[in-house]
């Protein structure tokens, strides 16, 4: 297990003892993780087969990609964004295989209007990036986001975070934004960016870049905004799913669910800090505003 937990682990224990599993009980978890270090993915990937368990639940689209090319029958339950964009399934409704579970994501439209909602909030900022590792960057989705800042106005200048992605990372990024002049950054819901929320707020801050995230969470501790599903419901969603396939259901028949419904954040305190006046029509559709 990393030595930075996930925040959404309560949420997915609570869930599944909701449902009458509790761990030294009458459940036995397993836990991998890389710690950051993407191209342990196939080890880690291995011992988790290895350890032959009914079901293997994955937080990340990376990885379940891995579990996808490594087994077809071991039932795999998903916490990823856009499964279809990954590559890891072809049918939401009809998975079909051995994998099923969350999306984070309602297709890569969702990040357009992420983007548009940025743009609105500083039109004069032309220079953006994306805090996410090399392989979200090479990915197809990552691409498409890339596409979608370009269509909203954006130059995209990457710099991806490398391997092992650890604090010294993170900050070496950070001093490559401010070095470049990054206006903006978006911080999408990846592994590596959940694990190190409070450092990203305050290296953002701390070089006045304004930040757009997927989850509130960021925003709570001091990002300027967010838009997004309630990413703890989601992980309560697919702790039912789990429970299910414990309880004898098959994954390919599980639609792979999708969010509905995505909420705007606003942090008046940090726009304030960086400067900028928040549109009253943005202020006026945000779910909630920190003050």
């Amino acid at each position: 297990m990393s030595s930075r937990p996930n925040p959404f682990w309560r949420e997915l224990f609570g869930e599944l003892r909701r449902f009458g599993y509790v761990e030294g009980k009458n459940l036995i978890v397993g836990r991998f993780s890389t710690e950051g270090h993407a191209e342990r993915g196939p080890q880690i990937v291995q011992q988790a087969i290895e350890f032959r368990p009914d079901v293997i639940f994955a937080f990340s689209s990376r990885m379940v990609l891995l579990l996808k090319g490594a087994t077809t029958k071991i039932p795999v339950v998903g916490y990823t964004a856009d499964p279809v964009s990954f590559g890891i399934i072809s049918n939401i409704a009809h998975p079909s295989g051995n994998i099923s579970g969350v999306s984070t994501e309602a297709g890569s439209e969702l990040d357009g209007k992420r983007l548009s909602l940025f743009k609105e909030m500083k039109p004069s900022a032309s220079k953006i990036s994306f805090l996410a590792p090399v392989g979200f960057w090479d990915s197809p989705y990552g691409r498409l986001i890339a596409e979608h800042a370009k269509t909203v106005g954006f130059t995209v200048v990457s710099e991806p975070l490398r391997n092992p992605v650890v604090e010294d990372e993170f900050r070496r990024v950070f001093a490559a934004f401010k070095e470049q002049k990054i206006e903006m950054i978006f911080v999408p819901d990846v592994p590596e960016n959940n694990n190190h929320q409070k450092l990203i707020v305050d290296l953002a801050n701390e070089n006045e870049i304004a930040t757009i995230t997927a989850t509130a969470q960021f925003v709570k501790l001091g990002a300027l905004m967010s838009y997004g599903p309630d990413l703890a419901d989601l992980v309560r969603r697919a702790a039912g799913y789990v429970a299910r396939i414990l309880r004898g259901e098959y994954p390919g028949v599980l639609p792979y669910y999708q969010p509905t419904t995505f909420d705007l954040t606003i942090n008046l305190r940090t726009a304030k800090a960086l400067g900028l006046i928040v549109p009253p029509a943005l202020l006026a559709s945000a779910v909630e505003v920190i003050d």
